[in-house]
């Protein structure tokens, strides 16, 4: 099978979709390497150590912006790469094209909650979801909750849409070496890890920890590693002013060798967001064994079950108890050390890519 793939995903700092692209693609090559897979992009492509050498990257026809590459110059693109179906890993396809399509969708939150969102990411993804839903041969969901938000918006896909969990990406040898790539940090420390942007609630999450640092100055410090995102042009002058500025160290984009470095020293991480499709660091923090206090919205309880804390993200004082509980309870804490991981583990790359070549398959008349 060859398969055309929109990688604009594969930027330097690899984020959300640029990680769930190279745990797939791996993966994919793995299982099946008589399958054909190339990446088109209208900009450079930075391709990951797991996939050099093994997948082709078709030279674009011309440098357009994103939207507009995909919607002409894509499907040009991807037959005469000979591909045999159009793979979008972000929730739009080329409209229109004679290749079969499906896509994955890992959060509706440009069209269920826009003001989340900048201009650009809102066109390049709200108006085309109609008509993919309409032309798409299928649609992979993240999680069920994802699913569910499809459905209720889009009652067609129910019969074209399907769940397909991420997986956990192997930890490389030079990841799990003790000190990789470590930031320069102060422990005891709680991590939030992920882009800064307007659901992650980061403000909801210093307010909380002001309030325990007030009681307690011994508590651990606050240390935020991710990308500056979109939509915070506040969040920076909030810690900057805030009375124990000191406590908070801000990272920006850090590697993953230096994500799993700073996991293996956190005290617990901290990830109350507002929406999430499905939430990958929560997920690593569980298979490093560290403690998690995510919240009760959307996906997360699906993904983490019952060995993280899920408070009310839109409680300030619900996030703080969690934290002080993910701190204070040793049973909390020693079920997380040994039930985290194998909970984690069941979540693979390889299950992921099984589940969704038949519909692959099928879509392009090759299979059930």
């Amino acid at each position: 099978m060859r398969i055309a793939v929109d990688a604009r995903a594969f930027e330097k700092e690899r984020t959300g979709i640029g990680r769930y692209l190279e745990g797939l693609l791996a993966s994919w090559l793995q299982e099946y390497p008589a399958d054909e897979l190339t990446l088109l992009s209208p900009r450079p492509i930075f391709l990951p150590e797991t996939l050099q050498g093994q997948i082709a990257i078709v030279p674009a026809l011309a440098r357009l912006p994103g939207t507009l590459w995909l919607q002409t110059l894509a499907p040009l693109e991807a037959k005469r790469a000979g591909a045999q179906i159009f793979f979008g890993p972000n929730a739009v396809v080329p409209l229109g094209s004679p290749l079969p399509r499906v896509a994955t969708i890992h959060d509706l939150t440009p069209l269920l909650f826009p003001e989340w969102h900048n201009v650009k990411q809102r066109l390049g993804m709200v108006p085309f979801l109609p008509a993919v839903v309409r032309e798409a041969a299928h649609l992979f969901c993240v999680s069920r909750a994802t699913r569910l938000d499809l459905v209720k918006r889009f009652p067609e896909a129910e019969a074209k849409s399907s769940v397909v969990w991420n997986g956990l990406t192997p930890v490389t040898k030079e990841e799990a070496s003790p000190d990789a790539n470590r930031p320069d940090v102060a422990e005891p420390y709680i991590l939030y890890l992920g882009t800064r942007e307007p659901r992650k609630n980061l403000a909801r999450l210093v307010s909380a920890l002001e309030e325990i640092w007030d009681r307690r100055p011994v508590f651990p410090r606050l240390v935020i590693a991710g990308g500056s995102g979109w939509g915070m042009q506040d969040f920076e002058t909030r810690v900057r002013d805030s009375r124990h500025h000191r406590r908070i160290q801000m990272l920006g984009y850090v590697s993953p060798a230096s994500t799993r470095s700073l996991l293996k020293k956190a005290s617990a991480l901290a990830y109350p967001s507002l929406y999430e499709g499905f939430g990958f660091p929560p997920l690593e923090a569980l298979a490093a064994g560290i403690p998690v206090v995510a919240s009760s919205s959307s996906s997360l309880p699906e993904v983490l079950g019952d060995l993280a804390l899920l408070p009310d993200p839109s409680s300030t004082p619900a996030i703080g108890e969690a934290l002080e509980r993910a701190l204070d309870d040793s049973e909390f804490r020693e079920r997380a050390r040994t039930a985290g991981p194998p909970h984690a583990a069941a979540f693979t790359w390889a299950r992921a890519v099984q589940s969704m070549r038949p519909v692959f398959l099928s879509a392009i008349g090759g299979g059930p």
